[in-house]
């Protein structure tokens, strides 16, 4: 009977792995927190520029993490990375939105004096 052996360190997502990139990732994490942390409690900002700032912090925290840990790129092999992510922001964001208009009409229909 034979059978067939396949090596799993030649696997191309494997390959692509670098320590480097996961400690570049979890850093570039850290210190986003870290800055969005003094903004909310250091500064004297109002509250449109406190989440601007928070906002800015965590698109570049999750770009950043999307590049080094997801390894979001176009190539052959890795494709699949973006297909995924592409049809799983949509189901984030109407999970995200439904929820909210669920509970915003929720509070109206319960609360006394709405």
């Amino acid at each position: 009977m034979a059978h067939d052996e396949h090596n799993p360190l030649t696997h191309p997502e494997v390959r692509s792995a670098s320590s480097a990139m996961y400690i570049a990732a979890f850093v570039l994490g850290i210190v986003a927190m870290g800055i969005a942390c003094l903004v909310t409690v250091g500064f004297d900002l109002s509250q449109s520029d406190t989440l601007t700032w928070i906002t800015v912090l965590a698109v570049i925290a999750g770009l950043g993490q999307l590049f080094l840990l997801f390894k979001l790129d176009l190539s052959k092999t890795m494709i699949w990375h973006t297909v995924s992510l592409v049809l799983t922001v949509p189901l984030f964001f109407m999970a995200v939105g439904l929820t909210i208009w669920m509970f915003h009409y929720l509070a109206l229909r319960t609360m006394v004096g709405g």
